[in-house]
């Protein structure tokens, strides 16, 4: 695991702090962030509404007793990947598959590289976005944030977003630059990891 001063410069990273069973606060919030994210996968899948939501708690489960053993090494895999490959021996379980003997304490040396799902990979990425994004907006103003989603999430070039929402051209990249470094140190904070183009330092 990371030291948790390197995830964020303000808290623990999640994953460091859902290792203490003692912390409701910071389970709730893996379960607010990440059960969505397995849920939708399942129904990607083909899963009736039912069959997903009890799937996406067995994948909570596993991660609940298991968590402990999670070691953070890039080199290796992450986080995501690890997820990801609990939640495929849990729908192949599902559908009858044989399931591997390796399961949730299962060390992150014998979990495929990302590439080998790149499904999984990029709903997770999406999934991070989402929630960094909603987690981030409240605390800009509205003006600066629009310059922000205009520049970044849209592409377009800084002179039009300037004359789009009527700040100064050298503005827009204050506003790219204090948003995206917010982005990163909430997704820091949730995954450990910055998977996403655009947001490394």
């Amino acid at each position: 695991m990371v030291d948790a001063s390197s995830s964020s410069d303000t808290r623990p990273s999640l994953l460091l702090r859902i290792r203490d069973p003692r912390d409701a606060a910071a389970w709730q919030t893996f379960v607010d962030v990440y059960a969505p994210l397995v849920y939708a996968h399942c129904r990607r899948k083909g899963l009736q509404e039912a069959d997903a939501s009890d799937v996406t708690q067995e994948v909570l489960t596993e991660v609940a007793h298991s968590i402990a053993g999670f070691r953070y090494d890039p080199q290796r895999g992450r986080f995501r990947d690890w997820l990801g490959t609990l939640t495929r021996y849990r729908l192949a379980h599902f559908f009858g598959g044989r399931r591997p003997a390796a399961q949730g304490d299962e060390r992150l040396e014998q979990v495929p590289a990302p590439e080998a799902d790149a499904e999984w990979t990029a709903e997770f990425h999406t999934r991070l976005l989402q929630v960094a994004l909603e987690r981030a907006r409240p605390h800009f103003e509205a003006t600066t944030w629009r310059a922000f989603e205009l520049a970044w999430l849209e592409g377009r070039p800084a002179a039009d977003v300037a004359d789009a929402v009527g700040l100064p051209i050298e503005k827009v990249y204050v506003a790219k630059s204090r948003a995206l470094k917010a982005l990163r140190e909430i997704i820091l904070e949730l995954a450990e990891d910055l998977p996403l183009p655009g947001l490394g330092e």
